[in-house]
């Protein structure tokens, strides 16, 4: 149609003229305009956006594991234990990040970490070494999403308003991952070696790098390859959980802003 015939800078003056994004790549810059023009036809109130109440959720946490790993050791042989837990929690009502829980894990079965690990992830020895095991870092993770979804249920806020409208107060929740790996992989691994049950929350989830690439029609790539499409570059350090989980947040932000709704959830098999 119209959207795909026209040249960059008039898809940017366009968006720019709805006071849209107009970075990225021309994928991007398309799609993006033609979901803001699909949104505000099947509204009734063409000013207010109305991302939230399409998609099923009212929060997504994102989350980015770091496990310990060797640079000579074969990828399928390799003991896998989780060293950084970070998760990143986005209101879909305001695409925005509204908290994170972030903590250190201590392995349980080889808890030195190899030089390769320590350079890859940025994490040293004493900072493993006051950390706790998974078992308990899990179990408050649990605590923290429980308790936003429990505390705001009998509170107004200051104004007197609905929780509804509180962007803290989780109705819904889902996990989102750059890939299936962090949860049929690492996580999986995890319960095996504690003998814990496979967490109910993260049966379902969405896959990140699949959704990225049908919404915007691109060829499948890296968090730094999705960013670049989006016109936008990696903070931080790459291979720390908590700054590739902040990162994935982000694109999860524009994405919701750009119009993607999240409704078909990953089944861990």
């Amino acid at each position: 149609g119209r959207i795909h015939s026209i040249s960059t800078s008039q898809l940017k003056e366009e968006l720019n003229s709805f006071g849209l994004d107009t970075r990225g790549a021309v994928l991007v810059l398309q799609k993006r305009l033609k979901e803001h023009y699909r949104r505000t036809q099947s509204s009734k109130h063409p000013h207010i956006s109305i991302w939230h109440r399409k998609n099923p959720h009212s929060h997504y946490a994102i989350i980015d594991f770091e496990a310990t790993c060797d640079e000579n050791s074969p990828e399928t042989d390799f003991m896998h234990e989780v060293i950084e837990v970070p998760v990143v929690l986005v209101s879909v009502a305001t695409a925005e990040i509204v908290d994170i829980f972030h903590e250190y894990v201590k392995p349980k079965m080889c808890p030195v970490l190899t030089p390769f690990c320590k350079k890859l992830t940025g994490i040293n020895q004493t900072v493993i070494n006051q950390s706790r095991s998974f078992t308990d870092v899990w179990k408050d993770l649990e605590k923290w999403i429980e308790e936003k979804r429990v505390s705001k249920l009998t509170e107004d806020n200051e104004d007197g308003d609905s929780v509804e409208n509180d962007p803290d107060h989780i109705k819904s929740l889902c996990f989102i991952t750059d890939g299936p790996w962090d949860f049929k992989k690492f996580l999986a691994k995890e319960c095996r070696y504690n003998n814990m049950d496979y967490p109910g929350m993260c049966v379902q989830f969405c896959n990140l790098r699949r959704k990225f690439c049908n919404f915007y029609g691109v060829k499948r790539v890296n968090i730094e390859g999705m960013l670049k499409n989006l016109g936008t570059q990696f903070e931080g350090t790459p291979h720390s959980g908590i700054s590739d989980s902040r990162n994935i947040a982000n694109i999860v932000c524009t994405m919701i802003r750009d119009g993607q709704c999240w409704t078909i959830m990953r089944l861990l098999t």
